[in-house]
């Protein structure tokens, strides 16, 4: 055998030792759970939430330990984790915690941490000693029914937020959501039909936000359910309190999102109407009367059940909104002054169309 075979032979049988070394078959007793180990990252599958603690193996080898995979594994939060000190990604999904409290403090490099599906009752631990590194957060389809920003305030690396299909009931801070400057896609489609801001965001925090906003080119998605825009934005008649350019921030940087509304829809109110429709037409964005933002944000017609779009001209025009003093669209009366009511009509249409594109 020539020297270079036999030096690919040694590295073929030292490789295949390796790979063997890192892969282990069964490494829980009596359980039906299987282990894949590698150098960088351990996974448990078929465990069928037989787990109380996550095994441990030499120091060496957890800790260089950066994703640990174990879905539907545990029947109980995981005490021994925090051994595994460097993990980056996390994926304990399905496992059951119940209304445990989860305390993450001792992961200081999580990166990608997914909880869904866990039975969750309360948001977990991010302490100010937590990571900073977080930029992945999966808390859907669990128990979870208050919702408080101040619980993420540390997380400012934070950019995809997953809470959907939680009963949330109550959201408290919300505008500490909207301060994370890194945050881009947040999920809050409750299985709540009704959901309660605790605290409106007033105005001097609209303002700081949307300073914050004007320096970040982000995009950023929101869906939100059964909280409609109009409670989350200022009263537009606060509008002369902020300035246009700053109104026209925070549409622009919602343009991408959706606010569902079914239950709580509010009213069509003429005044507001017109606020809205003039602040949405001044907006630079080519696609946004084909966007999320209009096409979900709506308001409640007189009959209590027609939802149309906030920001489309021609719910002003369906509402039958005064102009100047005068109803928009006057009834006519009769056939014999026909001529008469159509430049009635016109009219102040033209008008009102001309007061829209300023």
């Amino acid at each position: 055998m020539s020297k270079v075979h036999y030096q690919l032979f040694i590295l073929l049988f030292l490789t295949i030792t390796l790979i063997n070394s890192y892969n282990i078959s069964s490494c829980i007793s009596n359980t039906p759970c299987q282990c894949y180990l590698t150098q960088y990252s351990f996974k448990l599958f078929n465990c069928s939430h037989t787990l109380f603690d996550i095994p441990i193996f030499n120091s060496k080898i957890i800790d260089n330990i950066t994703k640990v995979i174990a879905q539907n594994s545990f029947n109980q939060w995981p005490i021994q984790l925090c051994k595994y000190s460097n993990i980056q990604i996390l994926d304990l999904s399905g496992s059951y915690f119940n209304s445990e409290f989860i305390d993450l403090s001792c992961l200081i490099y999580l990166i990608h941490l997914n909880l869904s599906n866990t039975r969750l009752n309360n948001i977990p631990n991010f302490n100010k000693n937590f990571s900073n590194h977080l930029q992945i957060l999966d808390l859907s389809n669990n128990y979870i029914k208050i919702l408080d920003g101040l619980y993420f305030q540390s997380l400012n690396n934070l950019i995809s937020l997953f809470l959907q299909n939680n009963p949330i009931k109550t959201i408290e801070h919300l505008e500490i959501f909207f301060y994370l400057s890194n945050l881009e896609t947040i999920n809050f489609i409750s299985l709540n039909r009704d959901i309660t801001l605790k605290q409106l965001i007033n105005i001097n925090q609209w303002i700081n936000i949307s300073q914050q906003w004007n320096n970040t080119k982000k995009n950023f998605f929101i869906r939100i359910k059964n909280i409609p825009l109009q409670l989350i934005l200022p009263n537009p008649e606060q509008f002369s309190i902020i300035s246009i350019d700053s109104i026209k921030i925070i549409l622009k940087k919602f343009i991408n999102s959706t606010f569902i509304t079914l239950f709580n829809t509010p009213k069509c109110v003429c005044s507001h109407l017109r606020i809205y429709q003039r602040i949405f037409s001044f907006i630079d964005y080519q696609k946004k009367y084909s966007s999320s933002l209009f096409q979900s944000t709506t308001c409640l017609m007189s009959d209590g059940i027609t939802h149309a779009r906030l920001f489309d001209r021609r719910t002003y025009i369906d509402l039958r909104c005064p102009l100047f003093g005068k109803t928009f669209f006057p009834l006519i009366e009769s056939s014999s002054s026909s001529s008469s009511s159509l430049n009635n009509v016109l009219i102040p249409f033209s008008i009102f169309y001309l007061f829209l594109m300023h």
